[in-house]
C-alpha cells in the first residue's frame, strides 16, 4: 500500500485525481493541503473538504495552506475551472472541517507519522516550499515528490509557461533544489492524451456518482476550448499524474533530466527551461489506453 499526502489547489481535474486517489485500492491518502491556485483558497478548501465528504472520506485530514504566492502575486484560472473551482458545480454542504494545523505542520506531521511517504502536488509549489524550509528533515522523510507542472513545449498560461510553475515559480525552484527525489509531469502530457467530448462521453461513466460528478464538471473547460481552441476537449494533467502515481508501468515515454525556472520578470517568466543535469524523473508520455481503466476506478466510490 502506498500512502501519498495531496497538495491541491482543487479545481476540476484535481478533484478528478483525488477521484482517482481514493478508488485506488493500492493508494492510502494520509492527508490533503489546499494552496489557493486554480481558484481562490476559501474555494480550494470548500471543494476538497465537499468532494472528501460527498464520498464518505470525513476521516483524511485537511490542512489550509498559502493564500497566494511567496512574492505575493496571484493568478487563478476562473476562465478554465469556473468561479467556484468545479465548473460551478455546487457539492452539497457538509460538516467537514479542516484541521488546526497549517499546511506545513501537517504535511510535516503526516511525513514523520509516514515515513517514506510519496508527495504528490497538483497545484502551486508554495506550501511545499514552506514546508521544507521550515522543517529541513523532511527531505529525508518524504521518498519522493510527484509534481504536475511545468511545459517543455507550449505552455497553458503564457506561451512559455505552465499554471502551476508560472503561479509561484521562486517555490518551485527551492523545491528543486531541496535533493529530495522529484518526479514532473508536465502539461505536455495532457496535451498528448487530450480527451475529446465524445471520447469522455464513450468512457460510460454517466452511471456512477463520480463519473457523473466528472462529467458535469467539464462542461465549463469543454466550453472554454471551443471558445478558444475551435474544439471541444480537455486536458487531464492531474489525473495522468494521479494515474502514474498509482501504476508508474503507465508512463511509456520518461527521460533523466533537469529543470530551472526562469525567475525575471520577463515573457519568459514561469517557463521550465532544460539545464544541464539528471536530477529528476520527467515523463514525457502517458497511454490513454492504460490511463482509461484507471480512471475508470473511480465508478466504484458511493
Amino acid at each position: 500500500m502506498k500512502k501519498i499526502f495531496i497538495d491541491s489547489d482543487c479545481g476540476i481535474d484535481d478533484a478528478t485525481a483525488i477521484m482517482i486517489a481514493l478508488a485506488s485500492p493500492d493508494i492510502e491518502v494520509v492527508g490533503i493541503s489546499a494552496v489557493a491556485g486554480n481558484a481562490g483558497l476559501d474555494h480550494v478548501v470548500n471543494n476538497i473538504t465537499g468532494l472528501l465528504a460527498y464520498f464518505g472520506r470525513e476521516d483524511i485530514p485537511v490542512y489550509k495552506g498559502a493564500t497566494t504566492s511567496l512574492l505575493g502575486e496571484r493568478i487563478h484560472a476562473e476562465g478554465v475551472h469556473g468561479s467556484n473551482g468545479l465548473g460551478d458545480v455546487e457539492l452539497p454542504k457538509n460538516s467537514k472541517t479542516v484541521e488546526s494545523l497549517m499546511a506545513p505542520d501537517g504535511l510535516y506531521k503526516a511525513a514523520k507519522e509516514n515515513p517514506g511517504l510519496t508527495l504528490v502536488t497538483l497545484g502551486p509549489l508554495t506550501n511545499i516550499a514552506m514546508s521544507i524550509n521550515l522543517y529541513p528533515e523532511l527531505k529525508s522523510l518524504i521518498k519522493e515528490i510527484v509534481i504536475m507542472g511545468g511545459a517543455l513545449d507550449k505552455g497553458n498560461i503564457t506561451k512559455f509557461a505552465e499554471f502551476n510553475f508560472a503561479a509561484d515559480p521562486e517555490s518551485v525552484q527551492f523545491v528543486f533544489d531541496a535533493g529530495i527525489p522529484l518526479t514532473i509531469v508536465p502539461w505536455d502530457v495532457a496535451v498528448i492524451a487530450m480527451y475529446t467530448e465524445e471520447e469522455l462521453d464513450a468512457l460510460g461513466l454517466k452511471d456512477s456518482k463520480a463519473g457523473k460528478l466528472l462529467l458535469d464538471m467539464q462542461k465549463v473547460p469543454l466550453d472554454f476550448l471551443e471558445q478558444v481552441f475551435g474544439f471541444r476537449g480537455v486536458g487531464f494533467p492531474d489525473p495522468l499524474t494521479m494515474a502514474y502515481v498509482v501504476d508508474e508501468t503507465i508512463a511509456s515515454r520518461r527521460i533523466k533530466g533537469n529543470l530551472k525556472m526562469e525567475l525575471s520578470f520577463n515573457t519568459m517568466r514561469g517557463a521550465s527551461v532544460p539545464s544541464e543535469g539528471l536530477e529528476m524523473d520527467i515523463i514525457l508520455e502517458i497511454k490513454k489506453e492504460k490511463f482509461n481503466p484507471i480512471l475508470m476506478q473511480i465508478m466504484a466510490l458511493e
